[in-house]
């Protein structure tokens, strides 16, 4: 019976994802990169430029599987846009808004693209 005492908690996590549509309004993004919980890099995306067009689609892309985040975070890059910000370390992105912080697992390469120097 021990054995299967996780399966609960299984469940219980995958009934509580969902899925979020995120779409960034044409303005202007501010980039943090942080090292060591320090901010050592910061630039903004502009509306229309590859780098914003690749972050829609990356929000668009992992639209589903998003869980509430109720743990600290040490992030490697923030974005922020007035009403949200989205923080990116690791396997995981983060999204916190007004309705509270939903968090999703993403590969690390799929967010590289947002360093202040990467094309």
């Amino acid at each position: 019976m021990r054995k299967f005492a996780w399966l609960p908690c299984l469940l219980l996590l995958s009934a509580c994802t969902r899925s979020l549509s995120i779409t960034l309004p044409e303005q202007f993004v501010t980039v943090m990169g942080y090292s060591q919980g320090k901010v050592v890099q910061r630039c903004g995306i502009r509306p229309g430029t590859d780098k914003f067009k690749r972050l829609s689609q990356l929000l668009a892309t992992h639209a589903s599987g998003w869980h509430k985040r109720y743990t600290s975070y040490d992030p490697t890059f923030l974005v922020v846009d007035g009403d949200i910000s989205l923080y990116f370390m690791g396997g995981s992105m983060v999204l916190s808004d007004a309705e509270g912080e939903f968090s999703r697992g993403i590969a690390e390469q799929d967010y590289q693209f947002l360093g202040c120097k990467a094309p």
